[in-house]
């Protein structure tokens, strides 16, 4: 499915109309997702909004998986909270030592697998992928050509316009086996059936039972750990930390908290901080900053800083934002953060079915209407 940007009007009314049922049945099938990720990860939307629109039009039984989709993200999220920068190194040691790149067949578009190359050439040019596509090529790169999953979660959330490092690096070690133990290995018959493709005859188009012992091929075998650098433009500063000095209050906003509703009465100025450290080094894609500019605009009178966050370390009474895990070291008050379920105590949960009978247990999933 494709889906403009929308406003955050046109974007309540189109999660109202998403008929939870129908989602159920093709999320699995390429272009079978909703396409709303990159609102949730710019911050435009909380979960909880998602999850009460979707309860509009749709009963609590029919909205249970699309739930439940959602609340793997809130999941990784309460991961990178408890585990904080932990989530970037391997949590599971892995059977075998993983070679140090990813393959170049892999960033060529070059994999012999024809929906694969689709996808990764889809990648490149508009930041976006399936998520079972995300996991076929995590796949191929962790299971079959037995690569460092860290190099190909950063290649891909170096392009990814709903990049969030929870959701995708964690992604990455699950489908590697370093996060719950077992690996998840990408199949053709599998993807032939999901991509409504029928290659046949790939080195993928075997058993399970063989892909697990099959040694990596031949397509797969060169590798490279240098991960392409980009001309990607930084916005110009519209603002210096000078000129915030004198205020008494300060709304700060991150690439991840771009709520337009956010505070609306409050007269303080609205300040996008782009963090140079992360975003100045050719380390993502036009792609992502430009996503990031759409939403940016979309919040009235706001400003835009290019600077590293220590730069407003002496405005720290004066700043009130969002929260988001990835910027626990940016200064200001913290707003608490829109969970799901807030209830749920926070804490490791090693699997997604731990978090997932504890939301169960304390009753807090959506009741049906009667």
């Amino acid at each position: 499915m494709s889906l403009k940007r929308l406003s955050k009007k046109q974007l309540v009314v189109y999660i109202e109309s998403i008929n939870a049922s129908d989602y159920t049945a093709h999320r699995n099938y390429l272009g079978g997702s909703t396409r709303i990720s990159e609102y949730i990860t710019r911050g435009a939307i909380s979960l909880p909004q998602v999850r009460d629109l979707i309860l509009i039009n749709n009963s609590a039984n029919e909205a249970y998986k699309l739930i439940n989709e959602l609340s793997w993200r809130e999941y990784w999220q309460l991961v990178w909270r408890v585990r904080g920068e932990e989530i970037f190194e391997y949590i599971k040691p892995l059977p075998f030592k993983p070679r140090q790149g990813i393959p170049t067949a892999v960033l060529n578009a070059n994999t012999g697998i024809k929906v694969l190359d689709e996808g990764i050439r889809q990648l490149k040019q508009t930041g976006h992928i399936d998520n079972h596509m995300r996991m076929w090529i995590a796949g191929l790169v962790c299971s079959v050509a037995r690569c460092d999953w860290k190099i190909g979660a950063d290649w891909m959330h170096s392009y990814l316009i709903d990049g969030d490092f929870a959701s995708n690096h964690l992604s990455w070690q699950w489908v590697a086996g370093s996060y719950t133990g077992k690996a998840y290995l990408p199949q053709q018959e599998n993807i032939n059936k999901y991509s409504k493709t029928k290659q046949h005859g790939s080195y993928l188009d075997k058993p399970y039972e063989v892909l697990e012992k099959m040694e990596i091929p031949p397509e797969l075998m060169e590798i490279t750990n240098i991960i392409p650098s980009f001309d990607a433009i930084l916005p110009l500063s519209t603002i210096n930390v000078q000129d915030l000095s004198n205020e008494p209050e300060i709304l700060l906003y991150s690439p991840w908290t771009l709520d337009p509703d956010w505070l609306p009465q409050s007269k303080a100025p609205r300040v996008l901080l782009i963090d140079e450290a992360m975003f100045g080094k050719n380390k993502y894609s036009q792609s992502v900053l430009d996503s990031i500019m759409w939403f940016a605009n979309e919040i009235k009178d706001i400003k835009i800083l290019c600077a590293e966050p220590q730069a407003l370390s002496g405005l720290h009474k004066q700043i009130i934002r969002k929260d988001y895990p990835g910027i626990v070291d940016w200064p200001g008050r913290v707003e608490k953060p829109d969970l799901l379920y807030p209830a749920v105590p926070e804490k490791f949960y090693p699997s997604f079915s731990s978090f997932w009978k504890q939301v169960e247990k304390l009753q807090l999933l959506p009741k049906q209407k009667i």
